[in-house]
């Protein structure tokens, strides 16, 4: 470490899908205060999933004043940094204010409907270029859509961004977006690190129109004076580029190299795997991030999309609305044998009405078991696809996110897995810790990531599999996938 003092302090945000989460740490990771808002959404129409930036903004500046309040020394925060779940669009005018509601990557009004709405659009050429598959959602088919749908606010638009973009233009005077969440934006071309002519052509904008690309772990600028009453923060504080949620609890949890594994469970069960040669990642139409390239790996990425939710909508279905959902999701899961009396449940393609008759006459114990066997199962076969493609064999896999707080979930996952899984303290935080990292190497404090994962790694537990539950899983997997018809 560099220019620190025992007083420097870091605040990493993470800007998830339903939560804006914070943390405040100093610069061995220890965590001295942590923060959190809901995130609120409009549907004015079923498919619609939509927030307004300005509330979003409001709500990031509680956050950071609650941070500061409990601090002792707001003059000791030395950076600001954010990862976050970005894919979402809004429409600037010439003086960076919104003109239309910020949609969500959750929004579905056009999705798996590119072919009809904009059939000269290559999908294959649009993977290989931007680094994720097209289904037709995310920013390149929301500013279609507000283009072909809202021409009076096309007319109007100078800029276009991300909400991330957005809380920077807000919070030091600079429109800039990183290269991990400009992937998600899906006019960056990963090959050639720069805006994509073609796609620009086709939404008739100019690249001048778009947030400037600078490095993740870049000094944006200084916080905004006019809001340091607002946040208490000295006219000191820097605001550092971040990174893409995931690739940030990467950096947190030392997931760095080729052998390396992170499973991040949240809103979607996400696993990342650096990897050296992109075309893997292609050639499985994986999402790929920038990462550590071009001079360390790349970060593949799949996921199972907004499977937490999907869970979540069938234990209270099946429970009713109690605040001791999970607790009681757990325990249930517990007095069922490994296989849930030959229950077989896919919590994330399988319909939930499919899901209920299935499970209708079945104890708590073995629909709740199976829904947690039904995650693993999918995340085994996704993992073993990978497997094959890596010419290093997978020597670690790191666990984070809620999940990891039962006493059930990573057992059931280590055993269906068949590796021991390392579950760091700072799971439940593990993008924001990566968020302060990324703000310390911006600053002087870390001369790079993997220093800075060095000075803030927390403490680990290791869930090995039981011996016999590996054998016994191995056969109901495939039982599984034979049922699901799981390639």
């Amino acid at each position: 470490m560099i220019g620190v003092t025992q007083e420097d302090l870091l605040i990493g945000f993470d800007l998830g899908t339903s939560a804006t989460k914070a943390i405040l740490v100093d610069t061995r990771g220890n965590i001295m205060a942590r923060a959190s808002r809901e995130v609120s959404y409009l549907h004015p129409r079923p498919e619609y999933c939509e927030f307004t930036s300005e509330e979003y903004f409001a709500r990031v500046v509680e956050i950071i004043r609650e941070l500061v309040d409990r601090s002792t020394n707001p003059r000791s925060i030395r950076a600001i940094s954010f990862c976050g779940a970005s894919g979402n669009a809004v429409l600037l005018d010439e003086d960076f204010t919104p003109i239309t509601n910020t949609i969500s990557w959750n929004d579905r009004r056009t999705a798996d409907s590119a072919v009809e709405l904009w059939p000269q659009l290559d999908a294959e050429q649009i993977h290989r270029r931007a680094g994720w598959p097209w289904n037709g959602t995310m920013p390149l088919a929301q500013l279609a859509w507000f283009r072909d749908n809202m021409p009076a606010h096309w007319a109007r638009a100078r800029y276009y961004a991300m909400n991330n973009d957005y809380m920077y233009r807000r919070l030091c005077g600079g429109l800039v977006v990183d290269p991990s969440k400009a992937t998600t934006f899906y006019l960056y071309d990963q090959t050639t690190r720069a805006w994509n002519p073609s796609l620009l052509e086709f939404l008739g904008i100019d690249e001048t129109s778009l947030p400037e690309i600078v490095p993740s772990g870049a000094v944006a600028g200084r916080i905004n004076p006019a809001l340091c009453g607002a946040t208490g923060l000295s006219a000191d504080t820097m605001i550092v580029t971040g990174c893409f949620d995931h690739p940030a609890a990467a950096r947190s949890t030392g997931v760095f190299d080729e052998g390396d594994l992170l499973i991040s469970a949240g809103t979607s069960w996400v696993v990342f795997a650096p990897v050296r040669d992109r075309e893997v990642g292609i050639d499985n139409g994986m999402l790929i991030d920038p990462f550590l390239s071009p001079d360390g790996c790349w970060g593949l990425m799949f996921a199972l999309t907004s499977v937490a939710e999907r869970i979540d909508a069938l234990l209270k279905n099946r429970f009713g609305e109690r605040e001791d959902l999970y607790k009681h999701f757990d325990e249930a899961a517990q007095e069922a044998p490994p296989g849930a009396g030959g229950l077989l449940l896919d919590p994330w393609k399988q319909a939930p009405g499919e899901i209920a008759r299935r499970s209708d006459a079945a104890p708590d114990g073995s629909f709740s078991r199976a829904l947690m066997e039904g995650c693993a199962f999918l995340l085994k076969n996704r993992i073993e696809h990978l497997r094959g493609s890596l010419s290093t064999r997978i020597r670690r896999i790191v666990m984070v996110g809620g999940p990891t707080k039962s006493p059930i979930w990573p057992r059931i996952l280590a055993a269906a897995v068949g590796s021991p899984l390392h579950i760091p303290a700072s799971g439940s935080h593990a993008g924001a810790l990566g968020a302060a990292i990324l703000a310390g190497v911006g600053v002087g404090i870390f001369t790079d990531f993997r220093e800075g994962w060095r000075q803030v790694r927390a403490d680990e537990r290791l869930e090995s599999p039981d011996v016999e539950k590996v054998e016994l899983y191995h056969a109901l997997y495939r039982d599984f996938r034979a049922r699901f018809e799981l390639e």
